[in-house]
This record gives C-alpha cells, sequence and structure tokens, in this order.
C-alpha cells in the first residue's frame, strides 16, 4: 500500500511538471474597416508547442463571435474594445485586445476670415484677407486639410494664408484618419482695394487757361474690380449732386469738384479743377483824339466831329473784368502802328497829314474775345518828317 501511494504521487508530480512545461498559446489578430464591417483576421495567432482548438472574439458591443477570421456589423459609431481568446489543445489559454473605431462620417471644415466679415460694400472687402480652415471630426480624427484657389493646384492646409484683391473662389476639404473624405465646400472672396477714377470731358479748349463759351461737362469713371457705383459733384462748394448726366458751365470763374465711390465702397480722393470762361467781349475807350477839336494836343471844344490841328497823342484804354486784357494794338487807316501788353495804349501821331483818317484800336482779353473802336479824325498836320 506504501508503495502504491509512492507511485501515484510520483505520477501526479510528472503530470503537474509536464503541464507547467507546456507554454500558453499566443493570441494576435488584425483587422480592417468597411463603413460599419469589421474583418478580422487571427491567422497570426500561434501555439508552439501544439496547436489552437478555439478562437473567441468579443467584439465590444455585447456581441461574440467564433473562428480564425470573422466579419462583424456595428449598428453604431463609437469605440469599441475588441479581444480575442485562443484555446489550444492542452487546455491553455491566452488574450489580446485592441481598440477600434467605427468612423462612417465624415470630418467637417470651417471656412474663417480676417476680417471676420466684408469690411466694404455689398459682400466686397477692401482689405487683403487672411483665411483660415478648422476642421473637426467626432471620432477617428481629422489627417488632412486641401484647399485650392481658382483653378489652380491642391495645397495641403499648413497655416492662414492671404487672398489679395480679384473676385476668388476657394475650395476646401478635410480627410479624417477613418478614411472619410468631406465633400468639397466653396466660398467666394470678392477684394477690391483700389479706388475707381474719373476723368473729365470738357467741350471746349482753353486760351490762356480760359475758355470763352459755355462748356459742356462731361464725367467718366472707370472701375476695373466692383465697378462703379456713383459719381458726385459741386460747382462752387455747393451740395454735391449725383452725376447722371453731362451739364453745363457758364461764364464765370469756377471751381469744379468731383469724385467717384464704387461698388466695394472704395471713394477716388476729390478731384478739384479750375474752370474759368469769359464769353464777353473787353471794353475799349478812345481818351485822345476823341468828339473835340485839338489844338497841337490839346482839347479845346467838345463836338461831334474830331477835328486835329498839328500833332497829337493817341491815348487809349482797354478794360476786361473777367480773364483781363492781353493785348492792344493801334492801326491809322488800316496801317499797324504799335502795340502794348498793358490796358493803355499811347502813339504819339506827328507826322505830316491832311484830310480824314481812320484811327483803330482794337483790344484783346486773355480768353481770346476782342473789341475793337474806331474814330474818324479830320487831321491837319503840315509837320515833314
Amino acid at each position: 500500500m506504501k508503495k502504491l501511494s509512492v507511485a501515484l504521487v510520483f505520477i501526479l508530480l510528472i503530470a503537474i511538471i509536464s503541464v507547467a512545461l507546456e507554454s500558453k498559446p499566443i493570441a494576435n489578430f488584425t483587422y480592417e474597416i468597411d463603413g460599419y464591417v469589421a474583418h478580422f483576421n487571427a491567422t497570426s495567432s500561434y501555439d508552439e508547442d501544439g496547436f489552437i482548438i478555439n478562437y473567441t472574439w468579443n467584439f465590444g458591443d455585447g456581441k461574440v463571435g467564433y473562428g480564425v477570421v470573422v466579419d462583424h456589423s456595428y449598428t453604431e459609431e463609437g469605440f469599441y474594445n475588441v479581444s480575442l481568446t485562443v484555446l489550444d489543445n492542452s487546455g491553455l489559454n491566452n488574450s489580446t485586445w485592441q481598440i477600434i473605431c467605427i468612423d462612417v462620417s465624415p470630418p467637417y471644415t470651417v471656412f474663417k476670415t480676417i476680417p471676420s466679415i466684408p469690411n466694404g460694400e455689398n459682400e466686397w472687402f477692401v482689405s487683403n484677407v487672411d483665411v483660415t480652415l478648422i476642421a473637426h471630426d467626432n471620432l477617428s480624427g481629422v489627417k488632412e486639410t486641401y484647399y485650392k484657389i481658382n483653378n489652380e493646384n491642391w495645397i495641403k492646409f499648413s497655416g492662414n494664408f492671404t487672398i489679395n484683391e480679384g473676385v476668388h473662389e476657394i475650395n476646401y476639404y478635410s480627410k479624417d484618419n477613418a478614411g472619410n473624405e468631406e465633400n468639397i465646400k466653396s466660398r467666394e472672396i470678392k477684394i477690391d482695394t483700389t479706388p475707381p477714377y474719373t476723368l473729365c470731358f470738357l467741350s471746349a479748349n482753353a486760351t490762356n487757361g480760359w475758355y470763352n463759351e459755355e462748356l459742356n461737362v462731361s464725367l467718366e469713371s472707370y472701375d476695373n474690380l466692383s465697378g462703379v457705383d456713383k459719381t458726385y459733384y459741386r460747382i462752387d462748394g455747393d451740395n454735391y449732386k449725383i452725376y447722371n448726366k453731362s451739364f453745363v458751365i457758364s461764364e464765370g470763374k469756377h471751381v469744379l469738384e468731383y469724385f467717384a465711390i464704387d461698388i466695394a465702397g472704395n471713394a477716388c480722393p476729390l478731384q478739384r479743377k479750375e474752370i474759368n470762361i469769359d464769353m464777353s467781349s473787353p471794353t475799349i475807350s478812345l481818351a485822345t483824339p476823341y468828339h473835340g477839336i485839338y489844338l497841337f494836343g490839346r482839347k479845346i471844344y467838345t463836338s461831334a466831329q474830331t477835328i486835329v490841328i498839328g500833332g497829337i497823342t493817341i491815348e487809349a484804354y482797354g478794360f476786361d473784368n473777367l480773364s483781363g486784357v492781353k493785348e492792344m494794338k493801334l492801326y491809322i487807316d488800316g496801317e499797324y502802328k504799335t502795340n502794348s501788353s498793358k490796358s493803355t495804349i499811347e502813339y504819339e501821331w506827328d507826322e505830316f497829314a491832311i484830310g480824314y483818317h481812320e484811327i483803330k484800336v482794337i483790344v484783346y482779353d486773355r480768353a481770346g474775345n476782342y473789341k475793337e473802336m474806331k474814330e474818324d479824325v479830320f487831321i491837319i498836320n503840315l509837320k515833314w518828317s
């Protein structure tokens, strides 16, 4: 009996040592996700001193499965702790686990600008615009964000970028780590930083800075981007008017001011033009000899007929209250004698002359207007030069 007990103990000891020397199987698996379906593969699991007889899966949603390769359909997005337990032919088991993400929703990207809203009129920016793209994904996380400007190539977003003047279409989208891709979004950015400009057209040309007729004034404004909204003008400090057709400026010294505003709200600098119009002829007066009897240069009697005995100094005056006198010319019997750039003219008439002669004086103003005056004179001057 004693020998039997020792033998049993020896057998049990050998069995325990044999079991202790056996190794556990190795549990390992890979997976791929396609939408809501996860494909699990445990072919990388193994047992060094035997073979695996059972693969038990816990899919993390309360469901279990069996087999080396299994598929499992999830009903909801989220994170799941998936475990695999393998059992070998010696009755030993081992487990491993991985967290998987079921993510079928694409990320979404928020488009932001600095300034945050158009700082001009009618949805136009009037300064360069900085753009940032902020992508969000609630599960697997954002992998990449891309954008392109107009028809340029796609660029991987890495930080703020600047949009300059012009009308631009910005396309953008993001990808998440689950492979979901956002539908391409688009935003239009309109930037006009350049003010319009206005040209002024007058219906006549000036002489010495003066016009001698009424002027028809036209204003033409131009803008290369947003377009001209309105053109304003005023004359001589009056209230501004909206320009919609040509207008007339009459005689006088005037100041025309005008400017334009484009649709984006840019205003061109105020332009100022002096417009001087003199439509009136200057006046002229013949001081001597005029309507009287003159004896050796002295007027001794007033009469309708001018009679001169001896030599005389011809003297005349010109006047113009707008553009001013530019020149005076004196003729005797149509023959040019002298001129003056002042508003007075003098000529010493002291040559031999008998009979009727015509004195003619012409005065010109700076606008090109002129006036002439004639005086018939009966003269007796026996001086021989």
